[in-house]
């Protein structure tokens, strides 16, 4: 296949080779202990516009920024190999509105399709030396020839390869002079510059890629490795040939074992979640999410908001409230609908009892009453799919549940109709008229929970933590003191420092004592119990041995 390389963009060179041979070799000299500024004002003093930046549009954007203040409108090379990440695109569109600079791009010969079509598909896989040549080291050959020096965001710290690497150089290769203001740079003195100056960085600099080049060859990089080891995994090549010395420039390409990247334990349990969010959201029609204000909850919706982030949440959300929610749970529940934009759908426990639909218990608590208005806003909704922040570490009940759990008609569960899950794969399979409950949090511990609000740095009500509260003790715990929860006769009002490990309603919910008043401490308090928090806490539990087992098949939960 013949094809004619697209034309270069810069001015041309004027001076001979010996001529800018001795500009390079006397500044390197003079100044070689010189700051990013100075250099560059020795450049623009010196070249003029017959200078080029070049710049992979990732942490090396402050360079372009540079150079600006004393070349306005400088050429900024982008190597458009066709293989970029969108991330990296987008840093460019960026970078050409907020900085004064003319962004021109380096062309291969061969558009993506043509390549695959003369050499094969993925040459990147199988050599990516070759694929290297073509879409960057050929295009920018052509581009370099028309200036005479090229600056660069080259830094000893990238790699060893670069660990003497000059503000000034002779660039042998290319024939022209090079220029490395930030080579002494830390990737910290970078970040910083960026930061202070508003400059635009790729944002995978955040997700563990210090180094980005093409999407097919790059990976993140462990904690520990070399910045430069995510660039052509599994392959004995660190660079592309843009920036190796004369003599370096065929660096042998021989397989390696590709670093192990293990997930941590809660990453496994996050990416387990997200998974469960979006096969249930891809296999359904209409799903919904429980959403409470609870920590549970709160966790559920933080990990479905990652789950399709940057689009909305593809499903509204759900609450049943009983007229005896902590108005500290109602607050947080309606900031975050706020916040994140959400479709609350309440169903009012209150609204059943004024109409005699349902009637209010002897015993004060109105947490086994949530079941009708439940099933009636899913049958409303036309609710197919409700996901719910049930763990299996709560209750004996609940670890006998599936992750997808089948509901009939009725909206009730049967034990002993459970589908297999081997393999992590879930059967959202349902008759008309049945629904499903999903629990994306099923394989989580309460300090799987605690230990993700703290790594993620989740808000919540400050409920959670220790303050001082009016209680009074019931039955081996502490009840709040409210309009719905009354002390009886006998029973005496303190003042003490509790928190609560799970919400539900005021009327039965038990607060703990305790004096753990950030993250780090629930995490330590939690660690060291032995009983769940439903056990410690939750009075709607203990009416009967299996109060929530007969709960949940009845509909509830």
């Amino acid at each position: 296949m013949s094809t004619i390389a697209p034309p270069a963009h810069g001015p041309g060179r004027v001076r001979g080779v010996d001529e800018l041979r001795a500009l390079a070799e006397d500044a390197a000299h003079r100044l070689a202990d010189a700051d990013a500024g100075e250099v560059l004002a020795w450049t623009a003093a010196t070249f003029g516009r017959n200078v080029v930046v070049a710049c992979s549009m990732a942490a090396d954007t402050v360079v372009p920024h540079l150079a600006a203040q004393h070349i306005p409108g400088v050429d900024v090379l982008f190597l458009q190999t066709g293989y970029h990440f969108a991330e990296t695109i987008g840093t460019r569109e960026a970078l050409a509105h907020a900085v004064d600079v003319r962004i021109v791009e380096a062309l291969p010969r061969l558009t993506v399709a043509e390549q695959d079509t003369e050499y094969g598909p993925k040459l990147h896989d199988r050599d990516p030396q070759e694929c290297c040549a073509m879409r960057k080291v050929e295009p920018i050959n052509r581009e370099l020839g028309s200036y005479e020096a090229w600056i660069t965001g080259v830094r000893r710290e990238d790699n060893s390869l670069r660990a003497n690497t000059p503000v000034v150089e002779w660039d042998a290769a290319h024939q022209m002079v090079k220029i490395n203001p930030v080579a002494a740079w830390s990737s910290d003195e970078v970040m910083a510059y960026a930061g202070t100056h508003g400059v635009p960085v790729n944002l995978l600099l955040d997700e563990g890629y210090p180094s980005i080049g093409c999407e097919p060859c790059t990976r993140p990089v462990a904690p520990g490795e070399d910045p430069r080891a995510g660039r052509w995994a599994g392959h004995a090549k660190t660079e592309c040939g843009l920036h190796v010395a004369e003599g370096q420039d065929t660096i042998p390409v021989t397989p390696t074992a590709l670093p192990s990247r293990t997930l941590t334990h809660l990453e496994a349990l996050e990416s387990e979640s997200i998974h469960i969010f979006r096969e249930m959201v891809s296999e359904l029609e209409r799903p919904v999410l429980l959403f409470s204000g609870g920590k549970d909850s709160i966790v559920m919706l933080h990990l479905a908001a990652k789950a399709f982030w940057p689009a909305p949440l593809p499903f509204p959300v759900l609450h049943v409230d009983t007229g005896h929610n902590f108005p500290e749970v109602l607050a947080h529940r309606d900031a975050t609908v706020e916040r994140l934009r959400l479709r609350l759908i309440v169903a009012r426990v209150q609204d059943y009892i004024d109409d005699g639909r349902l009637l209010d218990r002897s015993d004060g608590t109105r947490n086994p009453l949530q079941t009708q208005p439940l099933l009636d806003a899913i049958s409303e909704g036309r609710f197919d799919a409700v996901f719910g922040g049930g763990r299996r570490d709560e209750e004996k009940a609940r670890a006998k549940e599936r992750v997808v759990s089948l509901r009939d008609e009725f909206g009730a569960w049967d034990p002993r109709n459970q589908r297999p899950e081997l393999w992590n794969l879930y059967n959202p399979r349902h008759r008309p008229g049945e629904h499903v409950r999903v629990f994306p949090l099923s394989n989580w511990t309460e300090l799987d929970v605690w230990r993700y609000i703290g790594a993620e740095q989740i808000d919540l009500p400050h409920l959670y933590y220790a303050h001082e509260r009016d209680v009074f003790h019931r039955d081996g715990m502490w009840l709040a003191v409210g309009d719905v929860s009354r002390p009886r006769d006998h029973e005496q009002v303190e003042r003490r420092v509790v928190r609560y490990r799970t919400v539900g309603d005021m009327s039965c919910t038990g607060a703990v004592e305790s004096a753990a008043i950030t993250i780090a401490d629930v995490i330590e308090e939690v660690a060291l119990t032995r009983i769940t928090e439903r056990g410690a806490t939750r009075a709607d539990d203990r009416v009967t041995e299996a109060a929530m087992e007969d709960r949940k098949k009845e509909g509830y939960f």
